[in-house]
């Protein structure tokens, strides 16, 4: 009985000794924790659980994604590109004067597409001329028979490239290919804008029959 009821008081001042010691190591931590060079990493930075900082990668199975719709594969031909712009996906959910999305698509034009079209759309970004490598000509975006594509159509091209344009899908999310669609719509529209006030000026200017 005798070495039962010491082995309890033994167990018993172990535990005591235990909790006596995790206390006094976790007030220690938290004092050192409260010098900044001693915190060991109490606020370092880490996503959140499930949080999806990357666009999903082609063909992966479409649920849902914090970066916009998963959408079916897509290839660079003329007849994949016509058949997206024609789909309901192909319809532009962007307001045409949204300023959250005109500064989006300026942010990502000027990040993915001023070295070719640049800045105005008119094709002559600082890759392109005579003897540049890889682009020697661009088709502005801004005249001639980009005024004819519908908003589907260039973020098929953006999405899935064509001819020497490279595809940027992997590199803006479904949402920023609208976005820079929306921007490019605005380039357009300046110019547009001005070409109807040289013609006003030209028109002036001319002498009176």
């Amino acid at each position: 009985m005798a070495t039962s009821s010491m082995r309890r008081v033994h167990a018993l001042g172990a535990l005591a000794l235990v909790t006596l010691f995790a206390a006094g190591c976790t007030r220690v931590d938290n004092a050192l924790a409260s010098v900044p060079i001693f915190s060991f990493l109490r606020e370092a930075p880490a996503f959140d659980p499930y949080e999806h900082p990357l666009p999903p990668p082609p063909g992966s199975v479409p649920f849902s994604s914090p970066n916009g719709d998963v959408l079916p594969p897509m290839d660079g031909s003329e007849a994949s590109l016509q058949a997206f712009a024609s789909s309901p996906a192909g319809q532009n959910p962007l307001a045409p004067d949204d300023p959250a999305a005109l500064a989006l698509g300026q942010t990502m034009y000027e990040r993915h597409c001023v070295v070719c079209h640049g800045t105005t759309g008119a094709g002559d970004g600082p890759l392109v001329g005579p003897g540049k490598f890889p682009v020697g000509f661009v088709l502005p975006l801004n005249s001639g028979n980009a005024l004819t594509l519908s908003d589907g159509y260039i973020y098929a091209v953006i999405r899935a490239g064509r001819g020497r344009m490279p595809a940027y899908g992997p590199r803006m999310t479904h949402i920023e290919r609208w976005a820079v669609v929306t921007y490019v719509n605005r380039l357009q529209s300046a110019a547009g804008q001005l070409q109807s006030a040289a013609a006003a000026q030209d028109t002036a200017a001319a002498p009176q029959q």
